[in-house]
């Protein structure tokens, strides 16, 4: 299988607008799938350690997609974005931009390494963070209790409570823990001396399939999905932008 991009319609919003979805792939069978409707990742196909390939994106959860918050009228996750294909010796990729003034730009990249990276670039001027909401499910099915969590970061705010050190509380997962033993919804900040961005990995055991996101964002939303058949992952972008690495690999 060669690195390719291919497109298909995807019917019309309410407004009569068209729809599409692209399809990125690369010669590991590694497949995403991105839809015009708010940038959202609709699917993302991998293979475990026996080659066997799986959707591990929830692609249809609700406000899956590019949020620009607080923005009053531009949810730009409902919104249909314009579309460039891009082809390279060793990636395709897609440029997506906002409708209306002040876009926002959004550039797919999917490599031979199974990696797929997202950059956002906001307008200087523009009131709000950026974010990508997307939910993952490295087992492609079921629920996700048993998957391992790791999360590089040094502090937490729990929803409805203050910020505080993750270490040795309940959100301390440095090292791996299941994601059952998740407390709730959270976002994960860097510490005053960690340069190195936030990260997250998430395991499936029983396949292998392996979750590795970096990230410059300057906090990280987590929950498990309700009932908890994804972990949803919400890196949030600094009001000019910035970028998400997901890397996909199996553990044998």
């Amino acid at each position: 299988m060669e690195l390719s991009i291919t497109q298909e319609d995807a019917g019309h919003t309410a407004e009569g607008l068209p729809l599409f979805i692209f399809a990125l792939c690369n010669r590991h069978g590694m497949e995403v799938r991105i839809s015009t409707l708010g940038g959202a990742i609709a699917r993302i196909q991998v293979p475990d350690r026996n080659g066997r390939l799986a959707n591990v994106v929830h692609g249809a959860a609700p406000d899956c997609g590019i949020h620009l918050q607080p923005a009053p009228g531009r949810a730009l996750h409902r919104l249909p974005w314009h579309a460039v294909p891009l082809v390279e010796d060793a990636s395709v990729g897609l440029r997506l931009v906002s409708p209306g003034p002040q876009a926002v730009v959004a550039t797919y990249v999917l490599d031979e390494a199974s990696g797929l990276s997202l950059h956002c670039q906001a307008p200087a001027a523009a009131p709000a963070t950026l974010c990508l909401r997307t939910v993952f499910n490295m087992a492609g099915e079921g629920d996700v209790f048993g998957q391992l969590l790791t999360v590089g970061a040094a502090r937490i705010v729990p929803a409805g409570e203050h910020e505080q050190d993750v270490a040795g509380t309940r959100w301390d997962f440095l090292a791996p823990r299941p994601l059952a033993e998740l407390p709730g919804q959270g976002r994960y900040l860097q510490g005053k001396d960690q340069r190195a961005g936030l990260s997250l990995q998430l395991l499936d055991p029983a396949s292998g399939r392996l979750l590795a996101v970096a990230t410059d964002a300057a906090s990280l939303r987590l929950g498990l999905g309700d009932p908890a058949t994804g972990l949803c992952c919400e890196p949030v972008l600094a009001a000019a932008g910035g970028s998400i690495s997901l890397r996909f690999s199996a553990q044998g």
